[in-house]
């Protein structure tokens, strides 16, 4: 039997919610999902991921850019995609450290951060803030924006 090593990515849910919403990156994203998926590389993310989702989408309803039925059948659609949700408490520890060490506001896009330096793999994101924020520190966070697709 030969084990079968497993190739890794992880994306932030603004790459997600860019294949069903009409955002910058729009095109960009659905590319990359789909080079992603061709690659048979599988997606990981924070289990915050799931929560961000549902926040935008309800903002989205809210403000009237969508309504409850839209927001909740894209909900569903990104909801079905196959992602590998983690979460544990090294992680959550090291996403904080990476937020300290990073000086930024809040620890919610490092708990991303923590998850693709675990698993030795890029992250990618169209948080161009974040992405300008790590860059230079971090050669494996990927800008939406700013290189081509793998």
């Amino acid at each position: 039997m030969t084990s079968r090593m497993t190739s890794w990515a992880v994306l932030d849910s603004s790459i997600a919610l860019a294949t069903v919403l009409p955002e910058r990156f729009s095109q960009e994203a659905t590319a990359l999902l789909s080079s992603l998926a061709g690659q048979q590389i599988q997606i990981a993310v924070p289990t915050l991921f799931h929560y961000e989702i549902v926040a935008v989408l309800r903002k989205h309803a809210h403000r009237g850019a969508l309504t409850a039925e839209e927001a909740e059948s894209k909900c569903d659609l990104l909801l079905a995609q196959p992602v590998q949700a983690m979460i544990d408490d090294a992680l959550l520890r090291r996403g904080l450290a990476l937020a300290t060490q990073f000086n930024r506001p809040t620890a919610y896009d490092a708990q991303y951060l923590a998850v693709a330096e675990r698993l030795g793999c890029d992250f990618w994101t169209a948080d161009e803030r974040l992405y300008n924020a790590v860059n230079t520190q971090l050669s494996w966070v990927r800008w939406l924006g700013g290189a081509a697709t793998p």
